[in-house]
C-alpha cells in the first residue's frame, strides 16, 4: 500500500476550502492509497483542528497540525488582500518534514477528482519539484512576471507540486529560495510561484489534469476562458479541453473567486460542503462579506452544466 504525504497550509480564515480538499481527497483515494495529511498552520483553533480531525476519523488516512509562527517570515513582501504569509509556507516543505522524502502540496482551493498515487509516483530522481505548466516564459508574458533571473522556457504553477524533499534538503532549497525573496522582492509578483520558478534548477512537467482551472472547467469552450489567453503559450485548446473531460483536480483561481464566497456555489461543490462538520462551513465575517458585497460573490458566469 502506498502511503503519500500531502501537504497543506492554511489558517482559520479558508476552513470551508480546507474542509472541502481534505474530504475530497480522502473521498477519490484508491484502495491501495493511504494519505498522511500534514497541516502546516500560523495557529488554528482547536475545535477547527478536531472538526478537521473527524475527517479521516475511522479511515486508514491520518491527519497531523504542526505550527508554523507567523514571525519565520517577517518582511517578506505580500499583498493586502488575502495573500499573507502563509502563501510562503510551502517553501518550508523539505525542513518541516525531515521524515518524508518525498510528497504533494496542494493548496486548499480545489477540489479533488482522482486517486494521487499516479502522479506521486512520478520521476523526480532528477529533479527537485514536479508541476504544471502554466505558460512560456518570456517577456512578452500575459499572465506571470518574466524574471531575467530565470532561463526556464516556462513558468509552472505552484498550486500543486510533487516534491523531493530528500534532493532538496541536500541541495539547500530553503536557503536558495530566502535569497531569491530577498533579491528580487520588490519585483515578485505572484510570490511563492516567482520563488518556486527562479530558485529551482529544474522542473518536472506533470499534466495539466492537476490544476484544471474553474474557467477552463466551466465555458462552454475553452477557447472562451479568460486563463486561455496565457495557456495557449503551453497547450493547445484540444489539450486543454481533454484535460478538463477528465480532471484529477479542480483549481478554483482566477475570476470566479472561491465557491465558499458566492452566493449560487456550483452543485458539485456544495455536496461536498454539505457533508462537512458544521464547524468547517461556518462562514467568517470575510467570507459573508465577499458573498454579500463584493461583485465576485453576485456575478454570474456561463457554464457548460445546467445546475450551476
Amino acid at each position: 500500500m502506498a502511503e503519500i504525504p500531502v501537504i497543506f497550509c492554511f489558517d482559520d480564515r479558508i476552513l470551508t476550502g480546507a474542509g472541502v480538499s481534505i474530504l475530497s481527497l480522502v473521498e477519490t483515494a484508491a484502495q491501495d492509497s493511504t494519505y498522511d495529511i500534514r497541516v502546516l498552520h500560523p495557529g488554528l483553533d482547536p475545535k477547527a483542528e478536531a472538526a478537521l480531525a473527524s475527517l479521516v476519523a475511522g479511515t486508514r488516512h491520518r491527519i497531523t497540525f504542526q505550527h508554523v509562527p507567523a514571525s519565520r517570515f517577517d518582511g517578506v513582501p505580500r499583498n493586502k488582500g488575502s495573500w499573507t504569509e502563509i502563501v510562503y509556507y510551502r517553501l518550508l516543505a523539505s525542513e518541516l518534514l525531515p521524515d518524508c522524502d518525498k510528497a504533494i502540496y496542494s493548496d486548499v482551493d480545489v477540489l479533488f477528482l482522482k486517486d494521487m498515487g499516479e502522479v506521486f509516483a512520478t520521476d523526480l530522481s532528477q529533479h527537485e519539484l514536479a508541476a504544471v505548466e502554466a505558460e512560456g516564459n518570456s517577456p512578452d508574458n500575459i499572465m506571470h512576471r518574466h524574471f531575467p533571473e530565470n532561463p526556464k522556457d516556462r513558468i509552472w504553477f505552484s498550486g500543486f507540486l510533487v516534491m523531493n524533499l530528500d534532493l532538496m534538503r541536500r541541495n539547500n532549497a530553503v536557503a536558495r529560495y530566502f535569497e531569491v525573496i530577498e533579491t528580487c522582492r520588490d519585483r515578485l509578483k505572484f510570490f511563492d510561484l516567482d520563488v518556486l520558478n527562479i530558485a529551482t534548477p529544474s522542473i518536472a512537467s506533470v499534466p495539466f489534469d492537476y490544476v484544471v482551472l474553474e474557467d477552463i472547467y466551466e465555458m462552454p469552450e475553452v477557447t472562451e476562458s479568460k486563463d486561455y489567453a496565457y495557456l495557449r503559450s503551453v497547450y493547445t485548446a484540444k489539450a486543454l479541453d481533454a484535460a478538463r473531460q477528465d480532471p484529477a483536480i479542480l483549481h478554483y483561481a482566477g475570476r470566479r473567486g472561491k465557491p465558499w464566497h458566492r452566493r449560487k456555489i456550483p452543485g458539485y461543490y456544495a455536496d461536498v460542503m454539505a457533508r462537512l462538520p458544521a464547524r468547517l462551513r461556518r462562514p467568517t465575517l470575510r467570507d459573508l462579506r465577499k458573498r454579500w458585497l463584493s461583485r465576485k460573490g453576485r456575478r454570474q458566469f456561463p457554464s457548460r452544466f445546467a445546475d450551476v
